[in-house]
This record gives structure tokens, C-alpha cells and sequence, in this order.
């Protein structure tokens, strides 16, 4: 235990993230404690308290400030990290943004929106750092612009959204920008489709057929980048490949057991893993990592990282693995260079 409320998280760590590729030991993450925090390793720096409910996903901002300068204080146990800011979406029906502040080890909350009217499983944040998505139980997607997130003189349920897509038949529980696309956002959830919007005009692009509800969404360029690869984890237990130039489902991956709640590619926008490698996450307790090549069996199964259900993983570049999960733990490990 730590000093302070700089305590483990005491129930399920329901996502994570890596603020500086490369550097697996610093993660942000969520959990069911209704807390997100700042890891060095087993040192938790921060903590942010705010949402009255479970924290169900957390979104980095991709903007930076310089490292801060100056002389480092008597507490402080790890190198000087660049401020950064990143978002929250909580089953109490909100979305917070917060800022690190490597100068007082602090995370504040510095803006909320409240426009959904269910758990909100999902947000992310574009590639510009300009606009913020999120998915709701109410089977809606919103878009809002990043400044009226930060607006103080207006209340969190009086922002109203650039764009609301009502077109899901169930819970939305991913959405994700494209990073080839400006403006271009996609959704899955419980209905199993994966559709594309043009936020920009509010318009619904498309939609790749699902037969099976998902509970996850990651995409990357294509090699040609002039479209996106995407995955999707299912209650099928499997996972789905689809190329937006295309319809239909281009590959099936099974081999996990229980659902998939997590995926993500093995590619960063600052460290562009050419690789054709992907992890994934699952409610029987594993991570696994695949090549889009073999999709019959996995490259590497982790079964000893957790005791109970992984619901979240992530990608920290530099072929580092973060994940977390039912046990209340935050793990990671190394992929070696010559798998991908």
C-alpha cells in the first residue's frame, strides 16, 4: 500500500493505456472503483476521483506539453514525464477530461459532458486531438468538440454534441477514429455491425455486417493507407477482420475460449509497428497475441498474467503489452521481435 489514496485499485481494471510509447511501466488506467490512476510500475503517482460510477474506458489526448523543468522533488521516484490529458467514460452516464501535472504528481479533472442517457462504455478522442467520441447503453454515438468537453461556464448536461447517431439497435460499446480518415469515426456493440460515420457532416457511411455482438474495436492504415484495417472481439469468443474497402468479414480468428473483450493492433500512430500482428483479451483469463496470417491459433498465449477475466489491452509500443482485468491487476509484457 501506498500513501495517501494511492492505493491498488480494489475492484476490476476496466482499461488501460500507455501515455508514452515505449514505456510500459507508466500506464494510465480505469477501473470499477470509479477511480483512474497513474502508474510507474508498482508506484501508483496520481489519482483522480469523480465519476459516481464504475470507469468503463479511458482515451489518451494526443497533444503534449514539454516536459517539465526544474529541480526534481524528494518524493519523485521516476524520470520527468510530459503533462497530458486524457478522458473518461463512466456507467454514471458521463464522460470527464482530465490533465496529469507532473510538477505536484496530480490528475485533475478539467471538464465533463453528460449527454447520454445510459452507462457510457466508450470514448475516444481524434488523431488532431480536436474532437471526442462516445458509445452508449442508450444505443447512441456523440460527438463532441474537445473545447466545449473543457467549457467550465456551461453545465456537463447543457453541451450539446456536434453530432448524435442513433442508428445501432442496441449498446454501442467501442468507437474508435480512423487514423487514415479525417473526421471519420466507427461504432460497434451489441448488434454486431461496425459502422462508419462522417462526423464532420453527420452522416452514417456505412455498415459492415455483424453476426455476433462485439464488445471491442481497434483500426489501423491499411498497408497502402488508403484505407483501415479493423477488428472486432466477439461474445462468439472470436475475432473479425474487416478492410473498409470491402463488405464482408475478410478473416475469423479463433481460439479463445470465452468472450473477447479486448483487441487492439500492434501499431501506434508515434511508433508505426509495420507489423501484421494484433493482441487480444478475454473473459477465459488470457491475452493472446495473433498474426493476421494464422488465423486458426495464436502466436502466444498468456495464461498466467491473470487469475480471472481480462477486459482491457493495449498496445505501448516498442512490442510492449499492457492488459488488465477481473483481478484487479495491471500487467504486461514483452513480445519478441522476431514473432512480429
Amino acid at each position: 500500500a501506498k500513501e495517501g489514496n494511492k492505493l491498488p485499485h480494489d475492484d476490476w481494471v476496466s482499461s488501460v493505456r500507455a501515455p508514452v510509447s515505449g514505456q510500459s511501466s507508466l500506464l494510465v488506467t480505469a477501473a470499477y472503483d470509479r477511480c483512474v490512476r497513474l502508474w510507474n510500475g508498482e508506484e501508483c503517482l496520481a489519482v483522480g476521483s469523480g465519476h459516481s460510477e464504475a470507469v468503463k474506458e479511458i482515451a489518451l489526448h494526443p497533444h503534449r506539453s514539454a516536459q517539465p523543468e526544474g529541480k526534481v522533488g524528494k518524493k519523485r521516484t521516476h524520470d520527468p514525464i510530459s503533462n497530458f490529458m486524457f478522458a473518461s467514460a463512466s456507467k454514471d452516464g458521463s464522460v470527464m477530461a482530465w490533465a496529469y501535472d507532473d510538477a505536484t504528481l496530480t490528475i485533475k479533472p478539467i471538464g465533463c459532458v453528460k449527454q447520454h442517457l445510459a452507462s457510457v462504455d466508450t470514448v475516444d478522442i481524434s488523431p488532431d486531438g480536436a474532437l471526442l467520441a462516445t458509445g452508449s447503453w442508450d444505443k447512441s454515438v456523440k460527438v463532441f468538440s474537445w473545447d466545449t468537453v473543457l467549457d467550465q461556464s456551461t453545465p456537463a448536461d447543457k453541451k450539446a454534441p456536434l453530432a448524435a447517431f442513433t442508428d445501432h439497435a442496441r449498446a454501442v460499446l467501442s468507437v474508435r477514429w480512423s487514423p487514415t480518415q479525417e473526421g471519420v469515426l466507427y461504432s460497434t456493440g451489441l448488434d454486431g455491425s461496425v459502422k462508419t460515420w462522417d462526423a464532420s457532416r453527420a452522416q452514417l457511411m456505412g455498415t459492415l455486417a455483424g453476426e455476433h455482438a462485439a464488445q471491442s474495436l481497434s483500426a489501423k492504415p491499411s498497408e497502402s493507407k488508403s484505407a483501415d484495417l479493423l477488428l472486432t472481439g466477439g461474445s462468439d469468443n472470436r475475432v473479425r477482420l474487416y478492410d473498409t474497402r470491402q463488405k464482408n468479414v475478410v478473416k475469423t480468428f479463433t481460439g479463445h475460449r470465452q468472450w473477447v473483450y479486448g483487441v487492439t493492433w500492434l501499431w501506434r500512430e508515434e511508433d508505426p509497428n509495420t507489423s501484421n500482428c494484433f493482441a487480444t483479451s478475454s473473459e477465459d483469463s488470457t491475452v493472446r497475441v495473433w498474426d493476421l496470417r494464422c488465423p486458426s491459433a495464436a502466436l502466444i498465449t498468456q495464461d498466467h498474467l491473470h487469475t480471472d477475466g481480462v477486459l482491457d489491452v493495449t498496445y505501448c509500443g516498442q512490442n510492449e503489452v499492457a492488459s488488465g482485468g477481473k483481478d484487479n491487476k495491471t500487467k504486461t509484457f514483452t513480445i519478441e521481435r522476431n514473432v512480429t
